[in-house]
């Protein structure tokens, strides 16, 4: 390997964090031992790398944050007579009529016109 095709790669790679980079080697011959790797190679598998990781940081968030949505009792719907979260219909005209509401002022909206009356939970 010459000084300039490694000054190439180390000019294409900068903006790599080498977690990424280390990954895509691995991958790269883990899946296609047989050809050879090039720095288009390491850069298209650090993509993928750092998008997983980044699609299971808002995953894990988005499940922090759904895990702060239930209740214990769950409200029920006055339509349907099931579980708010277990109801699909009741789930959408909440998310249809209250959606631009902040958290506090939704649920204020689906107790009047979606739940049944806490006391009959």
């Amino acid at each position: 390997m010459s000084d300039d095709v490694v000054e190439a790669w180390a000019s294409i790679l900068v903006d790599v964090a080498p977690v990424y980079a280390t990954e895509a080697v691995e991958e790269h011959f883990r899946n296609k031992p047989d050809v050879y790797l090039n720095v288009g190679h390491v850069v298209a598998g650090a993509k993928r790398a750092a998008l997983r990781d980044q699609e299971k940081l808002v995953s894990e968030a988005r499940n922090l944050e759904e895990a702060d949505w239930g209740s214990d009792p769950q409200p029920i719907c006055e339509e349907h007579n099931l579980r708010i979260a277990s109801c699909l219909d009741c789930c959408m005209r909440i998310f249809e009529n209250a959606d631009n509401m902040n958290p506090e002022n939704r649920h204020s909206w689906a107790v009047a016109n979606v739940y049944k009356p806490k006391e009959v939970w």
